[in-house]
């Protein structure tokens, strides 16, 4: 059995509901083959086995033994249709309409008893027929887990734990009773007995290939299994009682503490651990852990632009809580705690068309200066954009929370407004685009052309005789371009983003 949250008492010994393992089966290839030749003739016989199925439109096959031949088969089974049933080759039954569901664990059951058979589920009878033809030889496969008897294959696809198989016909009411148990000791009339507690659930177990029968000397062996992962392994099983705590340990630990079976644990609680399995109950070491928790030493509140390293050399580059350990040797850990903005880097690029100078950076805080002014900031100019009038050199400052940045410096002079003298007269959107663009012509004036330029400068559309105001930029790769407009009075450029 392996670990469980349960929360328990300073109790020596005390009945519980533990978590064992089990044999997850692929579908594939998977199969227990024990040593157990099994009940034969057509004397009276039980089988019982939790079972937690995978979706399949296939037959599966919980356990059988026999020969393939008509009437010898035990062939426990799954239906392609999710129903229970009993095939001998010739004398066979199901559970109808009545399914198992997908992944989740339930209890089958199996009885012959005194050539009629019963189906169960859950421990409540959902098929019956008489079956008196059947007649196993003593001849023929073994007990097998997981697929049929030679001459066939319907192997199982999922989880399979507590196989039990009787020489006597139980009653209802003794598998609705003993379903939720692990017997401590084998009761009479129970001849194969596979717990399948083996391995670490989901662990590396490449060499445990053997399955205990604690009824007897019939052990199994698995082939076909990866016996690594969380298929085709040991698993976690089925929850069943009971369990006797051996002794128990308190544990105080400083953030995580791992038990010796390898299981780490983060939170404070009781958890449990296998000392023993055998013919007897498994005992279970009871772990009482406790945590110390880290102390901060202190809080540091700061930001960074792109990245923020902290004196330890710890590089952080999101906004968030983060810490630095100071390795103690008396006591838990104790740390540095960091609270980090990053702000994101600025963009520090400007255009100018005509008297009007532009930031990209359109939602960060912008401060306009005279670069010829000792980098005086002109009152009152803190939009993403400035218009204009007296010659000079301008900058912008652009800030983004600790991120700061200043453009390179724009030269005005009214006297070189050659081209770009209608930016007022034209908007380009949307910016960035993803198919199209669309030109507002705020006064209707007439366009002679349209060029698209990618960054070099390279020409990579051209149209004369416009008709439309919406350009298709579909064709082109994402990147940076300008859209040249040309009018009878001037020519000028807009920068703008395909997506």
């Amino acid at each position: 059995m392996k670990k469980s949250l349960l929360l328990v008492t300073s109790l020596l010994i005390v009945q519980l509901s533990i978590s064992q393992n089990a044999l997850d089966f692929d579908g594939t290839n998977d199969v227990v083959q024990t040593t157990y030749s099994g009940v034969t003739g057509g004397a009276d016989r039980t089988f019982e086995a939790w079972i937690k199925r995978s979706a399949s439109s296939s037959n599966m096959c919980i356990l059988d033994y026999g020969a393939n031949v008509i009437y010898s088969r035990n062939t426990f089974n799954v239906g392609g249709s999710g129903n229970l049933s009993f095939i001998s080759g010739g004398a066979n039954f199901s559970s109808g309409t009545t399914t198992i569901p997908v992944g989740v664990w339930t209890h089958v059951a199996f009885v012959l008893n005194s050539g009629t058979g019963y189906l169960y589920i859950n421990g409540v009878q959902v098929g019956t027929a008489s079956i008196s033809n059947v007649n196993t030889p003593t001849t023929g496969t073994n007990l097998r887990i997981g697929n049929r008897v030679t001459g066939g294959s319907i192997p199982f696809k999922g989880t399979i734990d507590e196989v039990r198989v009787w020489n006597v016909a139980r009653t209802q009411t003794q598998i609705a009773s003993t379903m939720n148990n692990e017997f401590c000791s084998a009761p009479t009339g129970l001849k194969a007995y596979y717990k399948l507690n083996h391995g670490t659930a989901g662990g590396t177990n490449t060499t445990v290939t053997s399955a205990t029968d604690d009824a007897g000397v019939n052990n199994g062996t698995l082939t076909g299994f990866a016996l690594t992962g969380t298929s085709s392994n040991w698993v976690l099983g089925k929850n069943i009682s009971p369990a006797t705590i051996a002794s128990t340990f308190p544990v105080t630990a400083c953030g995580s503490y791992t038990m010796p079976n390898g299981t780490v644990v983060t939170s404070a609680g009781t958890y449990f651990d296998t000392v023993g399995s055998s013919a007897t109950c498994d005992t279970l070491a009871s772990y009482v852990v406790t945590f110390t928790p880290a102390i901060i030493k202190s809080t540091v509140t700061d930001s960074g632009c792109v990245t923020y390293t902290t004196p330890f050399g710890t590089v952080i580059t999101a906004s968030g809580t983060y810490y630095d350990t100071l390795p103690t040797t008396t006591s838990c850990d104790t740390t540095i705690e960091y609270i980090i903005k990053i702000s994101g880097a600025v963009d520090d690029s400007v255009y100018r068309v005509g008297n009007r100078i532009t930031s990209w950076d359109t939602w960060a805080t912008h401060q306009w200066i005279r670069c010829d002014s000792s980098n005086w900031a002109i009152p009152g100019e803190t939009n993403n954009f400035i218009m204009v009038s007296t010659p000079g050199n301008y900058a912008v400052i652009v800030t983004r929370g600790s991120c700061v940045d200043t453009s390179e410096c724009v030269n005005f002079n009214p006297a070189s407004l050659s081209e770009n003298t209608l930016i007022n007269y034209f908007e380009v959107y949307p910016n960035p685009a993803n198919s199209v663009i669309k030109i507002n012509n705020i006064e209707n004036k007439t366009i002679s052309g349209i060029s698209i330029l990618d960054i070099s400068g390279k020409m990579v559309y051209n149209k004369v005789n416009i008709e439309s105001n919406v350009v298709n930029i579909e064709q082109l790769d994402a990147g940076v371009y300008f859209i040249r407009i040309k009018t009878n009075e001037a020519t000028f450029n807009i920068k703008f983003v395909k997506n």
